[in-house]
């Protein structure tokens, strides 16, 4: 819940015609002396491809630093997700290791790549 700072979600629209492109969102892991989300980022797949994800991304890494006051944000990617992979690369996130069984989908708990930003 944003009003307990738990979870901000934002909604992606198109300026020109205001069209909901995804979402982004931001859970809090911890604050105190770490400042830490997790951030996913979802673009719905008819608009990938045309640099609305990229855009998005990182105006809301400025976002979680500057107004929400994060230092690090991870993204959890899973292994084969390539596309979303070079978004979080092409934004400055870096690849800090391999999450083994982290997240639980498709009835089994799966392997995350984890990649990184903190704040300057």
């Amino acid at each position: 819940m944003a009003s307990e700072d738990k979870v901000y979600v934002f909604g992606i629209f198109r300026k020109k015609d205001n069209t909901h492109l995804g979402s982004i969102d931001f859970s809090t892991i911890k604050r105190d002396d770490f400042q830490w989300a997790r951030f996913g980022y979802t673009i719905h797949n008819q608009f990938w491809k045309q640099g609305y994800g990229k855009e998005s991304v990182k105006a809301a890494i400025i976002l979680a630093f500057e107004t929400l006051n994060y230092h690090r944000l991870e993204a959890h990617i899973n292994l084969d997700n390539t596309p979303s992979i070079k978004l979080a690369e092409s934004v400055g996130m870096q690849f800090e290791c391999i999450r083994k069984g982290f997240i639980y989908e498709f009835d089994e708990w799966t392997d995350n790549l984890i990649y990184y930003i903190n704040s300057h």
